[in-house]
C-alpha cells in the first residue's frame, strides 16, 4: 500500500512538472518569441540615435577625431552611467529639500523688517557688489533696492555691441536703474557712430540718467548726451588737449563750456581741461561772451586754473549760488599765480558758500607732493 501511494505522489509531481514546462513553452511562444523583434528593433533604433548624438559629438570637437575609440567609450560612459547617477543625486538633493522645507520654521509678516530699515542696510552695502547681488538674491522686497545700487552706473567702455545688444533683449530690466553713463573719446578709432547708438537705445529703454562723465580728446559725445538726456544733474568734462596751439585751445574751452550751459537743470559741474607736454593750462579766453552758467548750479569743482575762467564765473553774480567750491591747482608755477580771481569769486558767494575745497600738488624733485585744505 505503501509503495503504491508513493507512486502516485510520484505521478501527480511529474504531471505538475509537465504542466509547468508546457504553459512556460506557451508563454515564450505566444509572449516572449513574438516580443523578441519588438525588443530587437527598439534596441537597434537606440543605437542609432546614440551613434547620431555620437557623431555629431565628434564633429564638434575636431580635436577627438584622431581618437575616436576613446570618445566613443567616454561618451557611452557618460550615456549609460553618469547621467543616470546624476539624475538620481538631482532627485535625492530635490525630496531631501522638500522635505526640509516641511521643517523649516513659518515667521510670521508681522515680524519682517521695515522696508525703511532694509533701504538703509542694503544702501551700507553699496562698496562691495558681491553682498549687493547676494542681497538682490535673497527675496522680491530686496530687489528693487539692490537693483539701484547695482546698476547705479553704465559704462560703455569697448563693449558698446554687447550693451546695445542686451539693452534691446526683453530680458532688459536694468534700464530704470542706471543712472550714471562714462562716456571716453581718446583715439579715432573710437566711433562715434557707436556711443550715439548706445545713448539712443538707453533713451529708447526709458533709462533714467543723471550723471554723465565725459573724458578724452572729443567733445562730440557731449551734443549725443544732451540731444537724448538734457535733464542731467550731473556732469564732469576731462578734456585733454593737443595743445598745438592757444587759439585752438581757447576755441576748445569755449565749447565745453557751451556745451555745460546748454543742460539747464545741472546742479554739479566739474572741469578739468589739460593740455599735452609742458603747455600751460592758464591760456586767455577772450571770447566766452553769452554763455552762461545753469542757475541750479551749486557744486562748481575746478581741476585746472584760468583766470579768464574765474572772472567769467564771477559775472554770474546775479544767479550764482554756490553751495561747493573746488579748485584743484598743479605745476611748478602755482606760486606765481595771482590769487585775486579765487578770493574775489569766494567773496561773492560768502553768503551761501558751505564747503570750500583747496588742493595744490607740487613736484619736488620728481615727487608729487600734495597738499589739500578743506573749509566748511
Amino acid at each position: 500500500m505503501a509503495s503504491s501511494k508513493d507512486e502516485d505522489d510520484y505521478d501527480s509531481d511529474g504531471d505538475k512538472f509537465t504542466c509547468d514546462m508546457k504553459k512556460f513553452g506557451d508563454i515564450f511562444v505566444c509572449i516572449i518569441l513574438p516580443l523578441s523583434p519588438i525588443i530587437f528593433i527598439a534596441l537597434a533604433i537606440l543605437i542609432c540615435i546614440l551613434s547620431a548624438f555620437y557623431k555629431q559629438t565628434v564633429a564638434h570637437y575636431t580635436a577627438y577625431r584622431g581618437e575616436r575609440l576613446p570618445t566613443f567609450i567616454e561618451f557611452y560612459a557618460y550615456a549609460w552611467v553618469l547621467h543616470p547617477l546624476r539624475r538620481i543625486r538631482v532627485g535625492w538633493r530635490s525630496f531631501i529639500l522638500r522635505f526640509r522645507d516641511h521643517a523649516l520654521l513659518n515667521v510670521p509678516l508681522d515680524c519682517a523688517l521695515p522696508q525703511e530699515l532694509i533701504e538703509i542696510i542694503i544702501s551700507s552695502c553699496y562698496p562691495d557688489r558681491k553682498t549687493l547681488l547676494t542681497c538682490s538674491l535673497v527675496c522680491k522686497a530686496w530687489v528693487p533696492t539692490s537693483r539701484r545700487l547695482l546698476w547705479i552706473s553704465v559704462h560703455s567702455g569697448d563693449r558698446v555691441r554687447e550693451l546695445v545688444k542686451f539693452l534691446n533683449s526683453p530680458d532688459n530690466a536694468i534700464s530704470p536703474y542706471a543712472q550714471t553713463v562714462s562716456l571716453s573719446m581718446y583715439t579715432k578709432q573710437d566711433g562715434l557712430i557707436r556711443y550715439r547708438h548706445a545713448l539712443r537705445t538707453l533713451a529708447n529703454a526709458e533709462a533714467r540718467i543723471s550723471r554723465a562723465r565725459i573724458s578724452g580728446q572729443s567733445l562730440d559725445p557731449a551734443r549725443a548726451l544732451y540731444r537724448y538726456f538734457p535733464h542731467l544733474k550731473r556732469l564732469s568734462f576731462i578734456y585733454e588737449d593737443k595743445g598745438d596751439a592757444e587759439e585752438q585751445s581757447a576755441a576748445n574751452f569755449r565749447r565745453f563750456l557751451l556745451y555745460s550751459s546748454l543742460f539747464c537743470d545741472l546742479q554739479r559741474l566739474s572741469i578739468q581741461f589739460r593740455r599735452q607736454g609742458n603747455c600751460i593750462e592758464d591760456i586767455p579766453l577772450p571770447s566766452l561772451e553769452g554763455i552762461t552758467l545753469p542757475a541750479g548750479l551749486h557744486t562748481l569743482s575746478l581741476k585746472s586754473w584760468n583766470k579768464d575762467l574765474l572772472r567769467w564765473i564771477k559775472r554770474h553774480r546775479a544767479t550764482l549760488r554756490l553751495t561747493t567750491f573746488k579748485l584743484k591747482v598743479g605745476g611748478h608755477c602755482w606760486r606765481a599765480l595771482d590769487p585775486y580771481p579765487v578770493n574775489a569769486l569766494l567773496r561773492l558767494c560768502r553768503t551761501s558758500l558751505q564747503f570750500i575745497t583747496l588742493t595744490i600738488v607740487e613736484w619736488e624733485n620728481g615727487a608729487v607732493a600734495g597738499l589739500k585744505n578743506d573749509f566748511k
